[in-house]
């Protein structure tokens, strides 16, 4: 029997059967979803998120008398997949383990329950070749082999175009290492976010600014879980396992309005650096400054403390819903001219 995988579920595949999500080698079964709940590992090795295999209510019912599937994306095949297991966790666990005890009012845990009313192991008998990967894509065994001769490579993760402080970022970690990976989050469904390929066009472009052979510009093929910390450090192994070295935790890392402290992601992932696996970069986020008329992350006196500007991915957002321009201080002309309010997902 033929099952049509959506987009989460097609991602996620690609993730966990091309290393990008190691250890996790397939969809996790429901001991494994357990563990990695309550004691944050995988098979003795330190993993924060199941990447799971969920099943709305009609799905389960065409399938659950099944012994084998053949897994389809966009009419393409994509696997068979053999002795199949259902199994239920405990959601209201899953919500608080992830999201906070005011885990019911989060938007991703309401879309969680909405979209799994079972969820599903099984074994990869076949796996076929990739037919829908987004542009840019590489494998990460590509990418090492192309990064092989650098010493340090820090990643810089976004979900955004690129405003000034991230320009800012991407500066200091260039000159600081002499190299730069910057890895987009592809993959976004919530209203008002940018679409994906003025995601991909911007931050091609601002890898073009840094003038350097040693800066990468690739997709992460995935989808925001505002999981808050522990997507932080699911972000940072995955770019461990492409070969980088350092990687910057940003303010609000994977954050949700207010369900996640300020720099509580850095803190989560500079304590757990070792299990992660990588260097965690945690530095206090840039801002523009009025006196100075530059972008910095440190105030020199009280006076520019009370000067300084924040620059965030919202607050050009907004400016974009409400057909205003975006000052130049927040981002470059380079950079705003290839957007407008059709590139936000209505």
């Amino acid at each position: 029997m033929n099952f049509k995988l959506n987009y989460k579920q097609y991602s996620d595949y690609i993730n966990v059967t091309s290393g990008i999500f190691y250890p996790t080698k397939n969809f996790v079964n429901q001991r494994e979803f357990n563990t990695i709940l309550y004691d944050q590992t995988l098979n003795k090795k330190f993993f924060p998120l199941p990447i799971f295999f969920g099943l709305k209510k009609k799905q389960y019912e065409n399938i659950k008398n099944k012994r084998n599937l053949t897994l389809k994306y966009k009419s393409q095949n994509v696997a068979k997949v053999s002795n199949l297991k259902f199994y239920e966790i405990d959601k209201n666990l899953f919500g608080k383990k992830v999201f906070g005890n005011n885990f019911k009012k989060h938007h991703y845990f309401k879309i969680f329950e909405k979209e799994n009313y079972k969820f599903l192991s099984f074994k990869i008998s076949k796996k076929y070749s990739f037919k829908h990967l987004p542009k840019y894509f590489i494998d990460p065994k590509v990418f090492k082999k192309k990064i092989k001769k650098l010493k340090f490579l820090p990643s810089f993760h976004t979900r955004n175009v690129p405003h000034n402080a991230h320009l800012w970022i991407h500066k200091l970690l260039h000159k600081r290492y002499g190299g730069l990976l910057i890895q987009p989050l592809i993959g976004q469904y919530k209203a008002g976010e940018y679409k994906d390929r003025f995601i991909m066009k911007s931050n091609i472009k601002a890898s073009k600014l840094l003038r350097s052979d040693t800066v990468f510009c690739l997709p992460f093929f995935s989808y925001p879980r505002y999981g808050g910390p522990l997507e932080a450090s699911l972000h940072a192994i995955v770019r461990r396992n492409y070969g980088c070295s350092h990687f910057w935790v940003g303010r609000d890392h994977a954050g949700y309005k207010n369900f996640f402290s300020k720099y509580e992601s850095q803190k989560f992932c500079k304590s757990l650096e070792k299990k992660i696996g990588i260097k965690i970069i945690s530095e206090k986020e840039p801002f523009y400054c009025r006196i100075q008329k530059i972008v910095t992350n440190k105030c020199k006196s009280a006076k520019c403390n009370k000067k300084k500007i924040m620059i965030s991915g919202s607050k050009i957002r907004n400016l974009i819903k409400k057909n205003k321009k975006i000052p130049s201080y927040l981002m470059i002309e380079d950079i705003s001219k290839l957007i407008n309010s059709k590139s936000l997902i209505h």
